[in-house]
């Protein structure tokens, strides 16, 4: 399952990365998310984009087009 699936108010583990653009990987890894770690869809936005989740303490807006390389295992 992806990232752009979960549904608000829904927690997950971070199972894999597998967006084509290298660069852009980067910087959703600095954001921390990462393998490995938990997240947690805090809210979505009227038209689906973008949501904001939770990495720990940590709270972040994910555009849904990025979501969708995100694999997630639910809780």
């Amino acid at each position: 399952m992806t990232l752009d699936k979960l549904s608000k108010n829904s927690a997950a583990t971070i199972t894999s990365l597998a967006h084509p653009d290298t660069a852009l990987l980067s910087r959703i890894m600095a954001l921390g998310i990462i393998p490995g770690e938990q997240i947690e869809v805090i809210n979505v936005a009227p038209l689906g984009c973008p949501m904001q989740v939770k990495i720990g303490d940590t709270f972040v807006s994910v555009r849904k087009a990025d979501a969708q390389f995100v694999e997630i295992e639910v809780l």
